[in-house]
């Protein structure tokens, strides 16, 4: 393997760089590599897949000193950063601690106190920090000490406010949800009333949680008896049409309308999506057909998929995505030969996909050096609901090629229902950075063995 090739598959988190690192002799010259890539946010979408802490520290384990990683590794993390990378670093640290290494265990201590010591100073919080969070996630790591660590921790939060003056210096709702997981409700609720008598600054924290959650409940409830009619639907959509990204303003107006409409709203809103002349207020009105087929012909959605109107164009291919005609068979075809994956038409394939489809597909994923997710998704969907011997070229290339670690392991699934899953596609999958990924294959690996066996 080049350090190139080394280099991408380790950065989208592929098992074939760790494999590499275990079984090439010369695996000494990946050194950089790998330690460039741990100082640096690597992560594609933390949100869904987590960082990938766990997969480099897997990749530090291959070489004879791992010290040197982790006291560089030790080192950044005593700064201020970009949250996604400060996760990263802490997840590896975590790692060595977990192994026993002292010196994560001092920087992740050294960075509590860091936090406890300054969030409480600071008149202002950097939102892209996080650094709130991050002793949140410190404190509930401390609580693996026992009870005892947890009483610690509520110390140090009063601590905190009577130094800031109010609440704001932490966050620790997920601290206490913990707790009570850990230790029992009873135990946990028990020391917080104590505390709660002795000290002003716990008092002010429990008053406020119990606001914010009296707070949230009141919104929902208010939410549930919302039900927004369709002339309220047209003018928010004109409003909307006017901002910089309109999509963005509709979501909560969608899941009310779905929640609470009738059959002949919807059928009043597909007459006012064809009555309306801007393309952008039709798109979003269209917007509001959730996870259900419009109601009236299909033909004026066609029309709309092939619009210049890019947001239009769009959401009309993602209503037409749930239904199955050849029509749309035809339209997505049209589309992908005329504008490319770009169209985003290769997810009308996904009710209406044929066998002689897996040569097109193919021909327009190996033009692009980088699979984008929305095409991984895609390609999942396709082929999870349809089975070919001929989609291996397709589902190896963006198995390799593509950056979305869940994706990838719904394209692994993919190639074990299309019945194209390798051997050696599930070695790698044992080391994939995602841990769906991993499990995954741990389970087929088996169920092959035992097969073998019979």
């Amino acid at each position: 393997m080049t350090e190139k090739t080394f280099s991408q598959n380790l950065r989208r988190g592929l098992g074939s760089a760790i494999i590499e690192l275990k079984e090439n002799p010369s695996h000494a010259r990946y050194r950089d590599i790998v330690l460039r890539y741990c100082l640096r946010d690597i992560a594609y979408d933390t949100q869904v897949e987590g960082t990938k802490g766990y997969y480099l520290y897997t990749a530090i384990q291959t070489f004879d000193n791992p010290e040197v990683f982790l006291n560089k590794i030790a080192e950044k993390f005593e700064g201020r950063h970009y949250w996604r990378l400060s996760e990263q670093l802490y997840d590896i640290l975590c790692c060595f601690s977990n192994d026993g290494y002292k010196t994560a265990d001092e920087a992740l201590e050294k960075k509590y106190c860091d936090l406890k010591t300054r969030l409480p100073k600071m008149r202002s919080y950097n939102l892209g920090l996080c650094e709130r969070e991050q002793l949140e996630s410190l404190m509930i790591r401390k609580m693996d000490r026992g009870f005892k660590s947890f009483k610690q921790c509520i110390h140090d939060i009063d601590e905190m406010i009577t130094k800031h003056g109010n609440c704001d210096c932490l966050w620790c709702d997920s601290l206490l949800a913990d707790a009570k997981d850990k230790f029992g409700e009873k135990r946990v609720d028990d020391f917080i009333d104590e505390m709660y008598e002795k000290s002003e600054a716990i008092k002010v924290l429990v008053d406020r949680l119990k606001a914010e959650e009296l707070s949230r409940n009141e919104y929902q409830a208010n939410l549930l008896a919302e039900s927004p009619t369709v002339d309220v639907l047209l003018q928010y959509a004109k409003e909307a049409a006017k901002k910089e990204n309109p999509r963005s303003k509709m979501p909560r107006l969608r899941h009310l309308f779905a929640k609470k409409a009738s059959e002949a709203e919807f059928l009043e809103l597909a007459h006012t999506v064809l009555r309306e002349d801007d393309e952008t207020v039709k798109a979003l009105l269209l917007m509001m057909f959730w996870r259900r087929s419009f109601p009236l012909d299909i033909a004026p959605l066609i029309e709309y998929a092939k619009s210049n109107n890019k947001l239009l164009s769009e959401i009309a291919i993602d209503k037409l995505g749930y239904i199955k005609d050849k029509r749309i068979h035809d339209l997505a075809i049209h589309l992908l030969e005329e504008k490319g994956l770009d169209s985003y038409a290769l997810g009308l394939l996904e009710k209406n996909y044929l066998k002689t489809d897996d040569d097109i597909i193919r021909k327009l994923i190996v033009k692009v050096s980088s699979v984008p997710q929305f095409v991984q998704r895609d390609i999942v969907d396709i082929y999870k609901h349809h089975r070919s011997a001929n989609a291996l070229p397709i589902l190896l290339y963006v198995y390799q090629k593509g950056y979305c670690t869940h994706c990838r392991y719904g394209i692994v699934q993919a190639m074990n229902h299309c019945k194209v899953l390798s051997d050696g596609i599930i070695e790698e999958s044992l080391y994939d950075s995602y841990e769906d990924t991993r499990k995954i294959a741990k389970r087929i690996s088996r169920q092959r063995e035992r097969q073998k066996n019979i």
